[in-house]
């Protein structure tokens, strides 16, 4: 594969090395698709089907349809007047959802040749019925938006099954993210070394031990990893530095209560924890009536702490330490490995080292905008995880070769900030 036949030739004359620094940051990627409603989305799937049917088995098409289904699937959906109504929306989704069903009864008929099914169009028809309708009485019914399938199950267009809807701060994009991890030595050029593209729902956490793997079977592997706080949790510092022996480096959050996103009142870390004990003690002296191992839905364990509620009632401080209608305080922590190395990180990161070697990591938002505005790494050009995964690698030579050819050859010294070549000779003032 070019990218990684590029990255080795830099490996061997030492222009990329493992075991220094490196740095990872996350782009969105919009896939090669409209941006389609609910509406929009099961009009598009079964038309879809419908275009395949009709070249491939135009005779049996037509004996399972009505003439008025020309009317309402001849034309791509967004041609349509499409109505502004709720109602009449909500009746054309069942309509449709209709339409789609007995042409699905039809194609898994016994009457029907087998070989349809593997129409990758009606697999997809197949999925998105599913996931929108469920039959109540012989009656096909819509599902109501509360019951529709978590984001990272959601097909959301019927051309790239594959892309995924997200909302992320204040942007809103249907496709995938792209996370470009590279080097940041100040004595060579800062190399790409590897490229990874997930769903847009695939948080960035996921990716770090995927990153790391990639990063040992190409004996690149750093030494000190430099990423935001989307790629940091408990989990993944303790695996950085067990499995791979990696520093994970980037901030922490302080916590989930009230009490840490207010930072005001007393949070779980002015708890003292014995855990040989397995009792916590409040600022006020008071230790705790309950200690519980549990586990969450996702299936991670955590430990439940809870205090007294006589202790709790009478405490002068009770307001800065619960808003409990029982006026009971509970903290929960995580178990005694990932809690410890939690309060490790958010300690340190408070330190003036870690924030002198943090600064580095602002440098891969760079990157990012080389990406996006010179080499069109925002759009995907191809429809699909795996073709949009091989545009990024392909961009990512581009971008190293772009970036060897600077570094060798027209010699140009990295920047923080590249200035225009009319910036350049301004007089400072």
């Amino acid at each position: 594969m070019l990218f990684d036949q590029v990255l080795d030739r830099l490996k061997e004359r030492g222009l990329v090395k493992g075991k220094g620094q490196q740095r990872t940051d996350s782009a969105h990627v919009l896939a090669a698709v409209r941006h389609l409603n609910r509406l929009e989305c099961v009009g598009e799937t079964l038309r879809r089907v419908l275009d395949d049917l009709a070249r491939v088995a135009p005779d049996w098409l037509l004996a399972q349809i009505t003439p008025d289904w020309f009317e309402r699937y001849g034309a791509r959906i967004e041609a349509y007047r499409l109505p502004k109504e709720q109602t009449k929306r909500e009746a054309l989704l069942v309509q449709i959802g209709q339409d789609g069903f007995h042409i699905l009864v039809a194609i898994y008929g016994d009457q029907a040749p087998t070989w349809l099914r593997e129409i990758p169009a009606v697999e997809v028809m197949r999925r998105v019925w599913i996931q929108q309708y469920y039959i109540q009485d012989d009656q096909i019914k819509l599902r109501d938006k509360k019951d529709l399938p978590p984001h990272k199950q959601l097909i959301v267009s019927p051309d790239d099954p594959e892309a995924r809807n997200r909302t992320k701060r204040k942007t809103n994009w249907t496709g995938y993210v792209v996370h470009l991890t590279e080097t940041c030595e100040a004595e060579r050029p800062n190399i790409i070394t590897h490229v990874e593209t997930t769903p847009a729902t695939t948080a960035d956490v996921e990716v770090t031990d995927i990153i790391h793997e990639a990063l040992t079977s190409k004996d690149l592997l750093p030494s000190e990893h430099l990423v935001d706080s989307g790629y940091t949790s408990a989990d993944q510092l303790l695996s950085s530095q067990r499995n791979y022996h990696v520093d994970l480096i980037g901030p922490v959050s302080g916590g989930g209560s009230w009490q840490a996103k207010a930072d005001n009142g007393f949070r779980i870390s002015c708890f003292a924890i014995d855990w040989e004990t397995r009792t916590a003690t409040c600022p006020q002296g008071k230790t705790s009536q309950n200690w519980h191992l549990r586990r969450e839905k996702h299936g991670h364990e955590y430990i439940d702490i809870r205090f007294s509620p006589a202790d709790c009632r009478a405490c002068a401080y009770r307001s800065d330490c619960t808003r409990s209608k029982r006026g009971v305080r509970v903290i929960s922590l995580k178990p005694q490995a990932e809690y410890e190395a939690l309060q490790a990180a958010r300690a340190r990161q408070e330190t003036d080292e870690f924030k002198t070697k943090y600064k580095k990591r602002a440098g891969v938002e760079g990157t990012i905008s080389q990406g996006t505005r010179s080499f069109a790494l925002r759009r995907s050009r191809y429809i699909g995880l795996a073709k949009t995964h091989l545009q990024h690698l392909a961009t990512a030579a581009a971008m190293n070769l772009t970036r060897v050819v600077a570094w060798l050859m027209d010699g140009q010294p990295k920047a923080q900030t590249r200035r225009s070549s009319f910036a350049a000779p301004a007089p400072v003032t």
